[in-house]
């Protein structure tokens, strides 16, 4: 199922504004996005210490489903999160004669995992919070990847700001509380449309969030 996960990727790059196609760069571009735009955090106490949880999204916790079509295909990502974006766990596949097909990723602990529904190994990889806070970009952002601000509109009964950027690529986005909630884009010349459909916003499941004891992680290269 490399399409599918092809697919899915291309529309991860289309919310990343901030991202470089070459990854020495891209890691280091992740770090300082994280690091000077992701500043809303949480001071927790563990024991006699404080400690600063960076917040991803505006939003604690919550569910999400979305549609997605690219190309003619109809797929599906469901995405549960929690603590503030720092935990997510993904869903991205296709119904085959009822069945699913595509990957599952896990955020946790600052690491990425990613595995396909049918493998026995995947891949792990340091986790860096590439978000961009659209109502604070700053202004080398603006120019650089041709950002602009098109005011509010409605995605599934949430006031989300609405953005387009021309690089990486051509894109619409519309965010609500540092969440992509509706994306559309061209991507090898095939139109990408990513919406919401559902939202559940409330505590999830702290078993989503367990690394599964049947699939074996490499680091990725």
């Amino acid at each position: 199922m490399k399409t599918i996960n092809l697919l899915f990727l291309a529309i991860v790059l289309l919310v990343v504004a901030c991202n470089s196609s070459n990854k020495n760069e891209t890691e280091n571009s992740d770090k300082k996005i994280a690091e000077s735009k992701n500043d809303d955090k949480t001071e927790v106490k563990k024991g006699n210490d404080e400690i600063s949880v960076k917040h991803i999204y505006k939003v604690e916790s919550g569910y999400i489903k979305f549609k997605t079509n690219t190309a003619g295909i109809d797929m599906t990502r469901e995405l549960w999160f929690d603590d503030f974006g720092n935990k997510q766990y993904e869903e991205n596949y296709m119904l085959i004669m009822d069945e699913k097909h595509g990957s599952k990723s896990l955020i946790l602990d600052g690491f990425s995992y990613s595995w396909d529904l049918d493998a026995e190994q995947g891949t792990k990889m340091k986790f860096y919070a590439a978000v961009t806070d659209y109502d604070n970009v700053s202004e080398k952002d603006i120019e650089k990847y041709g950002i602009k601000k098109h005011g509010h509109e409605d995605v599934l009964g949430k006031e989300c700001l609405k953005v387009s950027t021309e690089e990486p690529v051509k894109s619409n986005i519309w965010m609500w509380n540092n969440i992509p909630l509706k994306t559309e884009a061209e991507f090898g010349g095939e139109p990408v449309l990513m919406e919401a459909v559902e939202i559940n916003i409330g505590k999830v499941d702290a078993a989503k969030f367990t690394l599964p004891e049947n699939i074996e992680f490499v680091d990725y290269p």
